[in-house]
């Protein structure tokens, strides 16, 4: 079958793009923790953390509202609106991001008296990086629905890892800079400006060249309707994924979040084949829910859970295996995290064994109801995470994440087999 071809063919590149930018991004981390040490390392993330939420702000939905469209207009060749929804995307995030960022800068220097001056550095080059990593963000989606699925991936998981470690190489072991988490910060928007200006060029490569003969259409009012739908799902999405981190830095203190920051990063390479499958499958979903062939969306997305829990439950168990020997890579004081790794590990499993339960809802007719959902384990996270954290520690933030995943993800999948009739699990279980 055509689509079963197009689906592991995609896959198998996007999951060879994710391995490697796991690699790297590893790498990124480790070396990193070793030249900065366990504080400057929490702040490093800490400020990352935060600055991922934000972004959530900035780019307002547009980017899942983006590859929703995309992969329709070409499905039904509308070239003039795919036109007009790119140049409005990416005026709408130059726009929001850039005001953000002026915004956080301005606050930064307002309380500058209360932080050290590693600390106003770090979070001012965090304001700097929100506007090149939203535009990353909209190329990538782009790519994504144009069904580009390595290239889509390549740009922040290759590029983006690649050019920060050749800066951090040159500066902390060429020039002997001592690195701290503001210098490491500034390193990464170079790295991001970079990336973002190179996925640019190639999606004007790639582009359709039926749409640039086009006289753009603007349907604003429908996407910005959908952005705005999708907008409180991204954000209660950056919520649930962010929330420990956020709150076990307020809560235990920065110099806890390197640890735990470290087991979160080993946990994702779990995630990537994951993510690979989903980088082509959103908008196969979104093409199959158009045309209205249910019974190849059935078997798609089965197809698929098969493929991501396989290779999620391989990477988990390697991990768990290695995560002592993996963790002390990181320096001295991040073995403590093994425990908390291990649970997010299992949390994980669960969520592929489910299946691609939320993008079932986002690519099909469910947008609006799938924030409730969604919120709802990130209400959990958040709760259990301020609970459980001033007793447990990273261990209880830990908990906390992977509670509310495998909550929200069994509430959806009801959700999706009552409503859809599919069954999108490993599970032989009648849709």
């Amino acid at each position: 079958m055509e689509w079963g071809k197009r689906l592991f063919r995609g896959a198998t590149g996007a999951f060879m793009v994710r391995v490697a930018g796991a690699g790297l991004g590893l790498l990124v981390h480790i070396v990193l923790a070793r030249l900065l040490g366990v504080d400057q390392y929490g702040l490093y993330t800490f400020a990352l953390s935060w600055v991922s939420v934000i972004a959530v702000l900035g780019v307002f939905g547009q980017d899942t509202s983006v590859l929703r469209f995309v992969a329709t207009y070409v499905q039904r060749g509308q070239w003039g609106e795919l036109r007009g929804l790119r140049r409005l995307a990416n005026v709408t995030g130059m726009i929001v991001s850039i005001s953000i960022s002026l915004s956080g800068i301005a606050f930064v220097f307002l309380i500058r008296s209360t932080l050290t001056r590693s600390e106003t550095l770090t979070f001012v080059a965090c304001c700097l990086l929100l506007p090149f990593l939203i535009q990353l963000q909209l190329n990538g989606a782009f790519l994504q629905g144009l069904k580009r699925a390595a290239s889509s991936g390549f740009f922040n998981s290759i590029l983006r890892p690649a050019a920060f470690i050749s800066m951090l190489i040159v500066l902390g072991l060429i020039f002997r800079i001592r690195m701290d988490a503001s210098i490491a910060m500034f390193s990464s928007v170079l790295a991001v400006l970079l990336s973002m200006a190179i996925s640019e060029w190639f999606l004007r490569r790639v582009w359709p060249g039926q749409s640039t003969l086009e006289t753009p259409k603007y349907h604003t009012r429908s996407w910005l309707r959908l952005g705005r739908q999708l907008f409180f799902l991204a954000a209660i999405g950056v919520t649930l994924n962010r929330v420990d981190v956020l709150v076990l830095g307020g809560l235990s203190g920065i110099d806890q979040v390197g640890p735990y920051y470290a087991a979160v990063q080993l946990a994702a390479i779990a995630l990537y084949g994951l993510n690979a499958v989903n980088t082509i499958l959103a908008p196969m979903i979104a093409e199959c829910y158009a045309s209205r062939d249910h019974d190849r969306l059935k078997r798609l997305v089965h197809r698929a859970a098969w493929f991501t829990f396989s290779v999620t439950a391989a990477a988990s168990l390697a991990t768990a295996i290695a995560g002592h020997w993996l963790l002390g890579m990181f320096g001295k004081g991040f073995i403590v995290a093994y425990v908390p790794l291990l649970i997010i590990l299992a949390g994980q499993c669960v969520n592929a064994a489910v299946g691609p339960v939320g993008f079932l809802m986002t690519m099909t007719r469910f947008e609006s109801q799938a924030p409730w959902i969604f919120g709802g384990g990130a209400a959990l996270n958040l709760s259990l995470s301020i609970v459980l954290i001033p007793y447990f520690g990273i261990t209880g933030a830990a908990i906390a994440t992977a509670s509310a995943t495998v909550a929200w993800n069994l509430v959806a999948l009801a959700f999706i087999r009552r409503n859809l009739g599919i069954n999108p699990t490993v599970f032989p279980w009648p849709a």
